[in-house]
């Protein structure tokens, strides 16, 4: 597992992007291929999940198979708000911040679940970094964002919740019909009870789906 400059554990950061994100992925597969002389198989949730597609598509030879988990597909572009994103940006913080746990309890389907996760979560700060913010917005800077499906030719699982945020649901469906139509039986999608952050909602059953996964590539 890797974390992301300024979040988890890692040093704080003036600021970041989206391409300084995949940065930090691409020399975290570098480092793993380094150790294990041979091709990963790549997990990816939300953000992490378009990451992962970005290095399956540019790094074809260093991945043997992705595991997608509600992947943003298609979020990232220039919009009719892109001219008041610096005017935006101090009031959408604001926003979050006060509706932090709301926001996040959407993204559950079990309660208890949620309040397991809420301390680690309380402490992070919404749009800390605004070239993230920026980057939804007016596309992401450096990060060219097109459809990575066309490009994959690795056995991909793809598995959902069925509280898909509305934002994600379009990409969601292009990507799984893209993936569909080319990779044929090497394909597969799946949707299960939960909410976004399925990985702690719904543990359980998002460990089976990849252990089913790795398993299929064996």
């Amino acid at each position: 597992m890797w974390e992301a400059r300024g979040h988890g554990s890692a040093a704080r950061v003036a600021d970041a992007g989206i391409a300084d994100y995949y940065d930090d992925a691409r020399e975290a597969l570098g480092a793993v291929l380094e150790e294990t002389r041979r091709p990963a198989f790549l997990v990816g949730h939300s953000l992490g999940g378009l990451l992962a597609m970005r290095l399956a598509c540019e790094t074809a030879a260093a991945v043997t198979g992705l595991f997608l988990i509600e992947p943003g597909y298609h979020i990232f572009g220039k919009t009719p708000l892109a001219a008041t994103a610096p005017f935006l940006a101090p009031l959408v913080r604001g926003l979050a911040a006060t509706t932090l746990r709301t926001t996040f309890a959407r993204a559950f389907r079990n309660r208890d679940r949620m309040e397991e996760a809420w301390p680690d979560q309380a402490g992070q700060v919404p749009f800390e970094y605004p070239s993230v913010f920026r980057d939804a917005l007016t596309g992401a800077k450096g990060f060219e964002v097109r459809d990575f499906a066309k490009d994959i030719h690795d056995p991909t699982y793809l598995l959902v919740g069925t509280r898909v945020p509305r934002i994600l649901r379009r990409g969601i469906r292009r990507l799984a019909a893209t993936l569909r139509e080319q990779l044929g039986e090497d394909f597969h999608y799946e949707t299960v009870p939960g909410g976004h952050y399925l990985q702690l909602d719904a543990p359980d059953i998002v460990n089976d789906r990849l252990q089913h996964a790795l398993e299929m590539r064996r």
